[in-house]
């Protein structure tokens, strides 16, 4: 089952997403997708993937990673290459799942649950701005959102109402009546639903250490889910400081690549929640071993994703099948717009995500898709 062609989509509905088709001389193709900076990576598909990948076999999974990774590692070892990789590494496990008829999940071990729940990311998504954008709701009116969103069954959100508050002081220092203000959504949402729903809190590393430790220790009343990535990932010794002095749960981070980067965290015991982005860490084949290597440390760990289809299925296989994994992150104003683009169900329902027993992973783009004149593909052929 050799790889004959890369063959990457860029979709106006996924503005930050590059989708991979990996197609092979036996007919199958499989799909993986990494986001954020589209054009950087697919031009490392096509610069850096296609001389290593083309002509390989595509069953020999473990075998490309390292021999992919190696290679980058000549540039540094993250960035546009290892998105590229993490895409193709899940493209592989869906083509290995069709060969095999088997669901992904089956071959990385098995289900240990059969549904994950989800937690809701209240965030806004290109095109489809039609009436209330959650982002929005959590500043405006955090309770009412609450409210919504367990009428569906989701008992889980993430807002993020204080990154606005760092720009004046470059997150160096925060005045206490801009904290207070701050709060307003939590109390909004206690006040509304009461202990109904978990809020976690992303600070997309806006702030000092000092200023973070203040905010988790304001932070403690509302008994949140986890305080995510508060400051810079860069420093492990700075996390584990932090865990130290605050009462809340530090969580850390999509930010890191390989399992290289996350067992200084580790040893530092610099989190106590272990976020992992399947599409730029290294795709399902490190994904899982960064899992072991936090089980190994008694850590629980869950999936960033604000990407498209793909990369939702494949989350969902890799909770479905890694023991320590709590929950995955969806974004319902991303995930509102799939069925316009792929054939199958994405298989939410009720605050939780399920997997059918379909080969790989199970989602495929709609046939109409490629013949849009809007949609930017580019090949790389043997």
């Amino acid at each position: 089952m050799k790889i004959v062609k890369l063959e990457t989509l860029r979709l106006p509905e996924f503005p930050l997403s590059c989708f991979l088709l990996v197609h092979t001389d036996c007919g199958l193709i499989g799909l993986g997708e990494s986001t954020n900076q589209a054009g950087t990576i697919e031009g490392a598909v096509h610069d850096f993937l296609a001389p290593i990948a083309l002509g390989q076999d595509a069953r020999d999974i473990e075998k490309l990673w390292n021999r992919l990774y190696s290679q980058a590692n000549f540039q540094g070892c993250a960035g546009a290459e290892l998105r590229a990789l993490s895409a193709l590494d899940i493209a592989l496990w869906d083509l290995l799942g069709k060969a095999t008829g088997l669901p992904v999940y089956r071959l990385l071990g098995g289900k240990v649950r059969d549904s994950v729940p989800i937690y809701n990311t209240c965030g806004s998504h290109g095109g489809y701005r039609t009436g209330r954008m959650d982002d929005q709701w959590f500043m405006q009116d955090a309770g009412t959102l609450a409210e919504d969103l367990l009428k569906s069954g989701i008992h889980a959100m993430k807002i993020w109402p204080l990154d606005g508050l760092s720009a004046p002081m470059q997150g160096q220092h925060l005045l206490k009546s801009d904290l207070m203000r701050g709060l307003e959504p939590f109390r909004k949402i206690r006040a509304a639903v009461g202990g109904e729903m978990e809020i976690a809190v992303e600070c997309h590393s806006c702030w000092n250490l000092p200023t973070a430790i203040r905010i988790a220790d304001a932070l403690q009343e509302f008994n949140i889910k986890w305080l995510e990535d508060p400051i810079m990932v860069d420093n492990v010794d700075n996390l584990a400081a932090l865990r130290q002095k605050v009462n809340v749960p530090i969580l850390a981070s999509e930010r890191l690549f390989t399992r290289m980067q996350y067992l200084p965290l580790f040893q530092a015991h610099g989190t106590d929640i272990v976020m992992v982005d399947l599409s730029w860490t290294g795709g399902l084949t490190e994904g899982k071993k960064i899992a072991a290597l936090a089980d190994a440390y008694r850590l629980p760990v869950t999936t960033h994703n604000c990407g498209g289809p793909v990369l939702t299925r494949a989350c969902a296989h890799f909770n479905l099948s890694t023991i320590n994994t709590i929950q995955q992150e969806t974004v319902r104003a991303i995930y509102r717009t799939f069925p316009d683009l792929i054939c199958t169900d994405i298989g939410i329902e009720n605050g939780r995500i399920y997997v059918d027993d379909a080969p790989g992973l199970g989602v495929e783009f709609r046939p109409e898709v490629f013949e849009r004149t809007d949609v930017a593909r580019r090949e790389s052929t043997i």
